[in-house]
């Protein structure tokens, strides 16, 4: 989805006496909802000087869109339980499946360009700081799936049967899928602040669980397109 389409989208949500601006960065945070900023980490991410930033985000605080802890950092607020991000797979409606497939073909991509680059190689000695270079894909495959771990034991995007097969393999991996989220809309000040891939790739345990996850997903999001497709058959 463009930047204009995210803008397009929020506008419908928020109030209409919010700046453009703001629209737009509301509009990012609702594409990342576990999205959390201090102003400063603001103004590097959207491009912003660090006062029209922090102004944008305590205007969002002020429509009752962001909350501001006492450390300074901003997140979004959570919706309506109406709300797109919210309820079961089996009733969304065929707008909320859309952006569902959506994103998941972008996690199935990201999950097969990782298995490209670790299928070429990698040194199991290797102590540059920078050898994480090749695995960034990696990172987009865990911040896609975060998205889906989120709404599966949050919102009850799967039904119980299929949540419980994969519950613990959830909770074990969400603070990782999350932290890979942060990475990448949050520049770190060193490569010493994260965990190196190559250090996870050693633990063939968080690999394997990743992947029962992503094919938890898969299988769950092809049952519901068929079952559509079957309704539709009667109709």
């Amino acid at each position: 989805m463009s930047r204009q389409e995210w803008s397009h989208e929020a506008e419908a949500v928020v109030p209409d006496a919010l700046s453009p601006l703001a629209v737009r960065v509301h509009g990012e945070y609702r594409e990342m909802p576990g999205l959390r900023l201090t102003a400063r980490q603001a103004a590097r991410l959207f491009g912003l000087a660090p006062d029209l930033a922090d102004a944008v985000l305590h205007e969002l605080r002020r429509a009752s869109l962001l909350a501001c802890s006492n450390d300074g950092v901003f997140t979004l607020i959570a919706e309506p339980s109406g709300a797109p991000e919210n309820g079961s797979l089996r009733e969304a409606p065929l707008d909320r499946l859309a952006c569902l497939l959506r994103h998941w073909a972008w996690a199935d991509e990201a999950r097969s360009a990782f298995d490209r680059e670790l299928a070429n190689g990698w040194d199991d000695d290797d102590d540059d700081p920078m050898s994480d270079h090749p695995f960034g894909s990696y990172y987009h495959w865990c911040a896609l799936l975060c998205g889906f771990s989120e709404a599966a034991l949050e919102h009850g995007l799967l039904s119980p049967v299929q949540l419980d097969a994969i519950h613990q393999d959830l909770e074990v991996s969400l603070p990782g899928l999350r932290a890979c989220r942060q990475l990448l809309v949050v520049i770190p000040a060193s490569p010493q602040e994260q965990p190196r891939i190559l250090d996870l790739l050693r633990d063939a345990d968080t690999l394997r669980r990743l992947r029962r996850v992503h094919n938890a997903f898969g299988e769950a999001l092809r049952a519901e397109l068929l079952s559509r497709e079957i309704d539709s058959l009667d109709h």
